[in-house]
């Protein structure tokens, strides 16, 4: 199956920001182990004043994405960036918005799924599980963007994100992300060889200039074909939101939805 690169692509970048496309099998900071999108940026930035240019600031993490998630990132350069890109994050004026594929498509077009989760430790990792009470509270909007013959392409936009917040939302409507062994079991984890999850967009304000900024990465490769052999399309709007008719429902985990058919 075709690929997308194998590093990072750098979508914008100015003096206070760095924007990437993280590539699938990327950590986003050091663990000892593996390559990292932070170190990648940083050598990137010190080969550069090496070469002649101006030394920049360094560069901080200001929100994370799984390994096997692809998509937009954003690094703050220097710590007065990185405040502000942190505070910003932290009171939800950051829009976002993934792509996922699922098996089986969502039971609902459109869902409004509210979640507490706690922190469970796993296999000397961890997990998020629901809760009826205490944890912390995940909101998310779910839509079907499209559907193949097994297989949906999902739009999930965070309304109050949490770790893992978005895999735990389709895994509890029954219809988990393609190649997630944690939420989805043995029979989504075999489909693929990783998670189907993108970060598909941010809308910000710039962190120094106010301006607003969209930043979108496209749907890798593999997710694309992957979805084309089951029969679907991606469509080539998949930003729009669109009205909806809300209908309360409860959810496997007796959770409230509100979703149209």
């Amino acid at each position: 199956m075709a690929s997308d690169n194998d590093t990072p692509v750098v979508l914008l970048e100015d003096d206070a920001v760095l924007v990437l496309n993280k590539p699938a099998g990327w950590l986003v900071a050091e663990d000892g182990r593996d390559r990292t999108v932070l170190a990648w940026a940083q050598k990137r930035a010190d080969d550069a004043a090496a070469a002649g240019a101006a030394p920049e600031l360094p560069l901080h993490l200001v929100h994370r994405l799984d390994r096997d998630t692809t998509g937009v990132i954003i690094l703050a350069k220097g710590p007065a960036v990185a405040a502000k890109l942190t505070a910003a994050f932290a009171e939800r004026s950051v829009h976002k918005l993934y792509i996922a594929i699922t098996y089986p498509v969502p039971p609902v077009r459109w869902a409004y799924v509210e979640h507490r989760l706690k922190p469970r430790r796993i296999n000397g990792g961890e997990c998020m599980e629901v809760v009826a009470d205490g944890g912390q509270l995940a909101q998310s909007e779910v839509e079907v963007l499209a559907r193949g013959r097994r297989y949906g392409l999902v739009r999930v936009t965070p309304q109050q994100g949490r770790k893992h917040h978005v895999r735990v939302a389709l895994a509890d409507l029954g219809a988990p992300i393609i190649g997630d062994f944690l939420y989805g079991g043995r029979r989504s984890s075999r489909l693929a060889k990783r998670v189907f999850l993108h970060a598909r967009s941010l809308d910000l304000a710039h962190p120094t200039t106010g301006e607003h900024l969209t930043l979108r990465a496209p749907v890798p490769t593999d997710m694309r074909l992957f979805f084309e052999e089951d029969g679907g399309r991606v469509p080539s709007e998949l930003d729009r939101r669109h009205r909806r008719t809300k209908l309360k429902r409860k959810g496997p985990q007796g959770n409230d939805l509100k979703g149209r058919r």
